[in-house]
Formats: C-alpha cells, structure tokens, sequence
C-alpha cells in the first residue's frame, strides 16, 4: 500500500511540474530557421516554417537540444528556454573535407529601421545604381545609362552625405560623393540602407546615410559562366566568370568589358521644341574583380580586388555645349581590401587592411575656335590614394552583443595642373584615427521582445577637430499572429570637407577655402511597423538639422568660394509596404513626402527649400515569379523640385515626372549548363526630362541579356 501511494505521489508530482515550452529559432540575422531539431531525452518536434515550435508535457528539469545542419548544437534548460534562440553558423566536418558554413554578409548592426536589398540573381541589373533606383526615400543623382556616373542621396542632403561603404569598408573621399555606378552588380550579394551615423560604420560623411555593398561569396562550385548585353545608344557588354575550390581555397574572378556611345535625343534648348542629339558621351570600361578565400583552423582569410579602367566624354549642359567639346576623363582605380577573421568561443575577432590609388585625367582641350584660349582649356591629373586598417571584436550571448575596436585611414591629394603650373597642389595629407562601440541588449518575454541599441564613435585627425558621434536606439516587438515592431533612433554625424574644396588654387570661376570646418548633422526618427507573414506596413518618420553646411557664394571678384554658412531642417514622412497576394506575385510600394527649408537666419534665403530636393516620391512595383521565369513592372513618380535659391517663380522648377520599367528574365537548364535570357525596357513611354537643369535624361532605352553558365 504504502509502494502505491508513493508511485501515485510521483507521478502525481511529476505531472504538476510538467511544462509547455515554446519558442522561435532563428539565425544570427533574425531570420526564421525552419525544420530545427527541438528535442528532450522523451519527445522530439521541428520548428515550422517560421521557425516555431511547441513541445508539451516535459519535465522541469529536462535538458533541450537543438540541433540543425551547418549550425552549433545548442542545449538549453526547459525552465529558462527564451522565447527567441539564435543558432551560430558552424562548420561541417567530414572525413578529408573541412566545410565552414560562410558566416552572415551582413555588415550593419542589426536594426529594425535598416533595410535590406537581397539581389535577386534572376534579374538582370548593370550596376548598384540601378538596384537602388526603385528606393523612393533615396535620389539617384546623375543619367541612368551604362558608364554615366551616379550618386546617391537622402533626400535634403547633398550626395557627399551619403557614407558607401564596400563590406564594411568606406569608399568615399573625404567630403566627395562616390561614383556608386562604378560597382557593377555581378559582384553585389546584397545592399545595406541605414539613415544617419551607425557609430561603427560611421565617421566622416555620414551626415545622411549609410549604404553597405556586400559582394558576393565563392559557393565552393567549379563554375564559369559568360554573358552578353546589348541595348539602345550602342551598349556592348562582355562579362565572363569562373570560380573553383578545393579543401582550403576557393575563390572567384569576374572581368568585363563595356562600351556605349550614349547619343540619346534630348529636347533643344531654344524652346524645347526641337530635338537635338548628345554628342560626344562615349563611354569605354574595363572592370576586374578578384576574390580568394582561405581557410583553416586558425584563421579565415578573404582578399578581393577592384579594379577599373574607363575612357569617358563628358559633354557637359545643354546650354554651352562648345565649351565642353569633346572633353573626356580618363583613369584607373585599384582597390585591396585583406579581411581576416578568427572565430573564438563567443568572441569573434576581425581585421581589415585595404588599399586603394586612384588616377584620373580630366582633358578639355580639344575646343573650337573661339574658345581655345587658356581661359576655357583645362589639362589636369589627380592623384588620391587611400590606405587604412580596422581591427574590431564582436562578443555575442544570447541576449547580448557588443562590438568594439579602432581605426586608421590615410589619405592623400595631388594635383598637376598640366597646362598652368601654378594652380597644380602639392601632396596634401589627412590621418585619421577613430575608436568606437557598439552594444545592443535584446530580451525575449514572450510574446514581447524589446532591444536596447547604442553605439558612440570619436575621430581624431591631423587637420580638424576632435569629434564624437553617437546614436541610440530602442524597438519593442510584439510577436503574435502578427509582429508589431516600434522604435525610434536619434543620432549625429560629420563630414570632412573635400581636398579640392580647401586646397583648390583657383581659376576664372572659383577657389579653395582652407578655414573650411566639418559639416555637421543631428537627426532622429520614429517608426511603426506591422508584419504579417510575407505583408508588411511601415510608416515613418524622421527629422534631420544639419549645420555648417558647405555652400557656394559668389564673392565680390566675381569667384564662387566655399563658406559653412548654411543650416537647414528636412522633415520626411515614408510609408513602404508590401504584400504577396499569392505564392508567385510581389506587391510592394514606397511613398515619401519631402518638407526640406533652408534654416539659415542670416541669409535672405531663410524658409525657401532646399534645391533639387523632390517634394514627394512615389514608387509602385509588381513582381511575378514563377517557377524558371521572373517579371517586374514598375512606376516611379518624382514630384516637382526647385532649381534655384531664390524661388521668385514657380516656372523655376523641374516639373514633375513618371517613368515606367519593365523587365522580363527567363532560364532553361540543360545538363550542367543553365541559359538565361532577359530584357528590360526603361522609361517605356519615352518621357523627356531632367534630374538637374539643362542635364537631359534619356527617353525610352532597352537592353537585352543573354548568358550560358557551367557548374559541377
């Protein structure tokens, strides 16, 4: 009697400390990892397709693993199991094979207001430009044909605010915008979008944003691949690719040739009523990129080059055409980027070592009579180089994660004025050294999570000085049938003045100002998002007070000079969302409105708004994909802007305008080869318009694509 009361008590007790456990397992990116091994020494379940799980009637004390192919064993207690799991990437050993899962691309701190461009490798794009060109909470700056050079912007900001960055290293010069054209999109896995400074990522130039390209990665495949693109103004593109590894090496080598003449019809200047044609715009590219990995049990090693060489005719505006004859830029860019990194328990180390020159000829001497003097020729060569080292450690747990660590970049600036000795510039020199931190604490009670991010920057340099940046940041996630995600950021940033913006010797139309000081920014944003499944809803809205900016005034000797005398404030509202009607069909949409004044109180300017800054922005895409074959339409509306500071009429504004894209891409596979065809027609209904006054965009324009692939 007494043996049966105390098996009855025990089971009895064991059933009351019985526990229903249930979580969500997801990578180190956030993203839901499904068929998940949850189990105890009793039951076994795998997580779903968002990464869920429910294991039910468990013991108190019961131990839990979790298990998944190309992640680290994890096991937790029952009774302290987080709502949330992250799995760490790991490597799979197999007898005479060592296969290391590749670590996330990503290089930006993990935020809910940090957008994420996934390039879909189906769809046919020539360069990052046009990946971004559907943002309608950026401006592409710049004509949108093959070798023209294009920058990005916030909306507000100049061009020189935006911060890009090449898988986490800086690319631009100090103060100058970056040609973001220049990277072709073979080479682009994803693209990385953050407003204002990230602290880490941070520094010079990120008064606006930050954009991060990540390159592709070696798959470990033997592989080769060649394609074919021609199009409207005599487009013709030449690509070829191979890639191959062994137990320890793998890498890739992309080369292509381009040409394109670019002789679109424009509207003439007279009236706009007749058509006249862009003349001397050709454009000649090389591009080289090189990618190497090695691996081994101490170190993961990966050096990629970029290099380019380009011929390009500048034709210059519409309104003085014979000033700019035949006038081309030539140079050569090479770009070393050496990233080392050594994984340690919880504690990832990195290095960064990059080096880059870059030479460009600008030559405008082939003028017409009268205006071959020396007052409009121009010979000059520039001379920038770049070199500079990261080194950064990375601690993560399961609700903690900090990064820390310091830099060095160095940067030089010549030039050689080939034809008046005088205004050519000596080698100038900016060191900068800069230390920063990065925390974020996330915890999961679920269904809430809330996150906690901070990260601070302090920049030490040879010139100017001493600055700190910082942003702080918070989300609160409610997870149930639906995510509800709210935060908010504020942040503020510099930016360096340019080398030919302080050292510039002059000429008939401007000079230099050595008592430039940095340009600074303070912004904050706060953000609502509803995600259901594969739909989103996003709203948000963000404020930016920039001060010291950098304009251009013409003084009294009829020179334009720089001054920080300028102050502004941008007030921006974005709505973006997306929704998947079906398994095969994308809707997305952007919509931005676009309140940018100029704050400065000492200028008569004071309340007009801020030039070439579009008071709305619409973008609307759909997406079909279905099995083999990929369609995209979309429509983009670029509201009116104003092209001059005074604003005494509305006839000095760019009118509004709409363009209208299609694409279609298809594959056929065929043993160990795969064939693709696509094409795509830009500005379908051949809108004559401009981006900036008397800089003419292109009408309707195509290209199509045509490649073979081999892969073992």
């Amino acid at each position: 009697m007494r043996r049966n009361l105390t098996i009855l008590f025990l089971l009895l007790f064991t059933r009351i400390i019985a526990l229903d456990v249930s979580g969500k397992v997801v990578s180190e990116d956030d993203k839901p990892l499904s068929n998940v091994v949850i189990s105890t020494s009793e039951k076994a379940v795998v997580t779903d397709r968002y990464g869920v799980f429910f294991l039910k009637g468990i013991a108190e004390s019961s131990q839990i693993k979790i298990h998944k192919i190309g992640f680290a064993d994890l096991t937790l207690p029952a009774e302290k199991l987080p709502a949330r799991i992250f799995l760490k990437k790991a490597s799979i050993e197999v007898e005479g094979i060592s296969v290391t899962a590749q670590s996330s691309a990503l290089k930006l701190p993990e935020t809910a207001d940090k957008v994420v461009i996934k390039v879909d490798e189906q769809k046919h794009y020539r360069n990052a430009a046009e990946i971004l060109s559907d943002r309608a909470d950026l401006l592409v700056s710049g004509t949108g044909l093959h070798g023209e050079t294009q920058n990005v912007a916030i909306p507000g900001f100049q061009p020189r605010h935006t911060l890009v960055m090449l898988d986490g290293i800086a690319l631009n010069r100090s103060g100058e915008a970056f040609d973001i054209a220049s990277i072709p999109a073979e080479i682009i896995q994803s693209i990385e979008i953050v407003k204002g400074s990230m602290g880490t990522a941070g520094g010079s130039g990120a008064l606006g944003a930050v954009i991060n390209i990540n390159t592709k990665r070696t798959t470990g495949k033997l592989a080769a691949s060649y394609q074919h693109t021609f199009g409207s103004f005599g487009l013709d593109k030449h690509v070829v690719f191979f890639s191959g590894s062994n137990n320890f090496w793998s890498g890739y080598l992309h080369f292509s040739k381009s040409f394109s003449r670019n002789d679109f019809k424009y509207k003439g200047h007279e009236g706009w009523d007749s058509l006249s044609t862009r003349e001397f715009n050709d454009k000649k590219i090389y591009d080289l990129n090189l990618n190497i990995v090695h691996s081994n049990k101490y170190v993961n090693a990966n050096y990629k080059l970029i290099f380019q060489n380009y011929f390009k005719k500048l034709p210059g505006t519409i309104q003085n055409p014979d000033y700019y004859k035949n006038s081309r830029q030539t140079g050569q860019t090479f770009r070393h980027f050496l990233e080392l990194a050594r994984v340690m328990s919880d504690y990832n180390l990195k290095a960064d070592l990059y080096y880059s020159v870059e030479t460009s000829t600008y030559d405008n001497t082939r003028l017409d009579s009268p205006y071959n003097t020396l007052l409009y020729r121009d010979l000059g060569t520039t001379d920038q180089i770049i070199r500079g080292a990261k080194l950064m450690t990375e601690y993560q747990q399961q609700d903690f994660y900090f990064d820390w660590g310091g830099d060095y970049k160095f940067e030089s600036f010549s030039y050689r004025d080939e034809l008046n000795e005088a205004n050519s510039i000596s080698r100038k020199i900016l060191d900068n050294y800069g230390i920063f931190g990065n925390t974020k604490f996330e915890k999961h009670y679920y269904p809430s999570r809330l996150a906690l991010i901070g990260s601070a920057r302090w920049d030490h340099n040879n010139r100017f000085r001493n600055f700190t940046s910082w942003r702080i940041a918070s989300e609160y996630t409610y997870e149930t049938l639906f995510d509800i995600i709210l935060g908010g950021n504020a942040a503020n940033s510099f930016s360096y003045p340019s080398f030919l913006s302080i050292y510039w010797k002059g000429d008939t139309q401007a000079t230099g100002n050595p008592d430039l000081k940095p340009e600074e920014s303070l912004s904050w944003q706060l953000f609502g998002k509803l995600d259901f499944h594969k739909h989103f809803l996003k709203i948000t809205y963000r404020q930016d007070k920039p001060e010291d900016m950098i304009v251009w005034f013409l003084e009294y000797n009829s020179k334009w000079k720089p001054q920080n005398i300028g102050k502004a404030e941008i007030n921006t509202w974005e709505f973006e969302t997306e929704m998947k009607p079906a398994e095969f069909l994308t809707l997305s949409g952007m919509y931005s409105v676009i309140d940018a004044k100029n704050k400065t109180k000492s200028s008569d300017l004071y309340g007009e708004n801020i030039i070439y800054t579009p008071r709305n922005k619409l973008n609307l895409q759909a997406k079909i994909q279905f099995e083999n074959y990929i369609g995209m339409l979309s429509y983009n509306r670029t509201g009116e802007q104003t092209y001059t500071f005074d604003q005494l009429s509305d006839s000095q504004e760019l009118p509004a305008y709409d363009l209208v894209n299609a694409s279609v891409n298809y594959r056929i596979y065929w043993k160990r080869l795969q064939f693709t065809v696509g094409a795509n027609a830009n500005n379908i209904f051949n809108k004559l318009y401009e981006v900036y006054k008397y800089i003419p965009q292109p009408g309707f324009n195509w290209d199509v694509n045509v490649g073979v692939k081999w892969e073992m």
